[in-house]
């Protein structure tokens, strides 16, 4: 959330501090960057590999890569409850085109009149979403569903990017309006076959990065020359404000509304994991035990149980890597008292650090 001043006489602190530590935390690799998770915990993303980057599924403490078209690099950034995901991964002459991975094995999808193409989200049935570059060229979005791709179109311009896309088949992202400099694009939301303008907060861009089954989207938008993360439900986008800095991103949605991202902190000093949950931003590194050792930068992905996949580092920013966030259960009100009286002054003080 945004910092909150602390009203609470001296004596409860420790209270707060105790309550407030309620993810357990599951490394991944080291150097692996997390970008989608699905119900079962099981996480995508890339790492650095031979050559290049090197896509990879994890499932309960066990990594595979997914492998290449022959090129150096591949990527997977969405998974669905099946275990399917979908990315981009290079030809031989490096090209990237989109694809998806089940069962331990790569297939492409075919984007006619396509020169490069990315998977970006996949949903329960398949369908997945992304974008491709044309021989113009330029890049529009595309939903492929039932072996077939399907242009997206624009909201005016010559650009479009699907991000997000849910079990309706709806589809999220962001399309340029014209070909005016600097960029004019907004979020949109495709569904039954048109694609609508979400607006903006205020500025002249906004890009939406996912959508829940319930029709929820969050993104991005221009709030005064920075960056908000919003919700946008009920025909309104809602700005999130920020964790003190000037910038905030909000990445996914699960079907509860719980929405993960980044957010500058307070001066601008570095990028921090937050979690929203309707009423303001929350440090996701306020909500980890301390003693653990980790900073928590990037929250990339959160499941329907309120599990998140997240990047961060511990050891002075030497271990840095994934993470799979585990909601745990604050202590029962019972042994709060109990806590209190055995932690004192020296509970106090470590709940301030």
């Amino acid at each position: 959330m945004f910092a909150r001043t602390c009203l609470f006489p001296l004596a409860l602190a420790p209270l707060a501090g105790v309550a407030a530590s309620h993810y357990a935390v599951t490394p991944l690799p080291p150097n692996t960057n997390p970008l989608g998770i699905n119900n079962a915990g099981q996480i995508v993303g890339d790492r650095p590999g031979d050559g290049g980057q090197h896509g990879f599924l994890w499932s309960g403490g066990t990594l595979a890569e997914i492998g290449t078209f022959g090129g150096p690099d591949s990527s997977a950034a969405a998974i669905n409850q099946h275990a399917e995901a979908t990315g981009h991964a290079s030809l031989p002459g490096g090209e990237a085109r989109a694809f998806r991975y089940a069962g331990g094995k790569l297939a492409q999808l075919a984007i006619p009149g396509s020169s490069e193409s990315l998977g970006t989200a996949i949903n329960d049935a398949g369908q997945v979403a992304g974008q491709y570059r044309t021989t113009t060229p330029a890049y529009r979005a595309f939903l492929y569903s039932g072996g077939a791709s399907t242009d997206l179109g624009t909201l005016g311009g010559d650009f479009a990017y699907a991000a997000g896309i849910n079990n309706g088949g709806q589809v999220v992202g962001v399309s340029a309006l014209d070909q005016s400099t600097p960029f004019l694009a907004h979020a949109f939301l495709y569904a039954n076959g048109r694609m609508r303008d979400l607006g903006t907060l205020g500025g002249r861009y906004s890009a939406a990065a996912d959508i829940n089954d319930a029709g929820t989207v969050v993104g991005n938008a221009w709030v005064q020359g920075n960056e908000h993360a919003f919700v946008y439900a009920k025909g309104k986008m809602s700005d999130l404000g920020t964790l003190g800095g000037r910038r905030s991103y909000a990445n996914a949605v699960n079907l509860g509304g719980q929405v993960v991202g980044r957010s500058d902190s307070a001066g601008d000093a570095g990028s921090l994991a937050f979690l929203y949950e309707g009423a303001a931003l929350i440090d996701i590194n306020t909500l980890i035990d301390p003693a653990l050792g980790y900073t928590v930068y990037n929250a990339t992905g959160i499941n329907d149980s309120g599990q998140i996949a997240a990047y961060g580092c511990r050891n002075g920013g030497s271990e840095c890597g994934g993470l799979l966030l585990h909601p745990s259960a604050a202590p029962e009100p019972g042994s709060w008292a109990m806590l209190l009286a055995g932690l004192g002054i020296v509970g106090w003080r470590r709940a301030r650090l």
